[in-house]
């Protein structure tokens, strides 16, 4: 192992176990020929997003069978600049809460950058993420959920994976002989929580970019995956935040997406609110104290998914 990522491997491990629900503990894994057998009085298990790729796989959790049928759901992607997995506070949390609301989620664990992922690198994230969107559309039916209403939420560099779903097509192929490939890996809406957004300039974050490209990546790959370069003109309605603090990941990039966003004419919600730190998630008690205003950012999102008529008044207020 090169000296660099040895180092890397060594800082790294102590992050990783101090990320709760770290991707190193996620168990089962089950064929994704059982997805649909999945959520019944509220189970919810981990399933393989394909047979030739034992690394990745998914967790639905849905919600209440007292929830009217189909349901809404958001694929979700949990940070760690792609080099660990947030699971349970930038995934699975964010689950719950959702299911709470009448929002299926599906939790994603995909392909990483570091020792911990066996350095892959890109496409192989955004593969498992389409993949993965593709499965939820494709048993939505058996799962109750809407196959019209599947939308991706990511944080950090989950926010920039949730973005490339977005400006990276995904297109359903009809000639395709997996029934899955058929169907389409576009999201319905999308939720970024304060996401990598840029692979050039200052704004750039480093960990994410190498772990994603590489440490020298050509400019045009970088160019393809800066979200704010490539927004397309069908792109679906998104909800955009982050803090004005965030010393992690520039706020400067949410700006740069907000102005292509809006220069696209794209339906989207943008708040920079003024105080907290990288990484909060849904904040904790003492967080929410502290920061009273960006703990509002769960119910702006259900505000906003309510006014694009993804949840309905019902559901949100479930």
């Amino acid at each position: 192992m090169p000296r660099s990522r040895l180092l890397y491997f060594v800082s790294g491990t102590g992050a990783a176990f101090l990320l709760s629900g770290c991707f190193l503990f996620v168990s089962p894994e089950r064929p994704h020929e059982e997805i649909p057998e999945t959520g019944r009085h509220g189970e919810s298990c981990y399933y393989r997003l394909s047979r030739d790729d034992d690394f990745s796989c998914l967790r639905i959790h849905l919600p209440a069978e007292s929830f009217r049928r189909p349901v809404p759901a958001a694929v979700i992607f949990p940070g760690g600049a792609y080099g660990v997995l947030a699971l349970d506070k930038e995934g699975n949390d964010y689950a719950r809460f959702l299911t709470g609301h009448g929002i299926a989620g599906i939790v994603v664990k995909y392909p990483l950058g570091s020792a911990f992922g066996h350095f892959r690198r890109h496409p192989a994230m955004l593969n498992a993420a389409q993949r993965a969107i593709r499965l939820t559309r494709f048993h939505a039916k058996e799962l109750g959920i809407d196959p019209h209403r599947i939308g991706v939420m990511g944080s950090s560099a989950g926010g920039h994976l949730a973005g490339l779903c977005i400006v990276c097509g995904g297109a359903a192929d009809p000639r395709d002989p997996d029934p899955v490939e058929r169907c389409s890996a576009r999201p319905d809406f999308a939720v970024l929580c304060y996401p990598v957004v840029t692979m050039r300039g200052k704004a750039a974050h480093e960990r994410s970019r190498s772990n994603l490209i590489g440490d020298d990546p050509a400019p045009e790959l970088a160019g393809r995956l800066s979200l704010e370069e490539n927004i397309p003109d069908d792109c679906p309605p998104v909800f955009l935040w982050t803090t004005a603090e965030d010393a992690t990941v520039d706020p400067e990039n949410t700006r740069m997406l907000e102005k292509a966003l809006r220069e696209k004419n794209v339906p989207c919600r943008v708040i920079v609110f003024r105080h907290g730190p990288h990484g909060m998630g849904l904040l904790t008690a003492s967080q929410t104290g502290k920061y009273p205003e960006t703990a509002k950012w769960p119910q702006e999102m259900l505000r906003f998914l309510r006014e694009r008529k993804i949840l309905a008044p019902q559901e949100a207020e479930k």
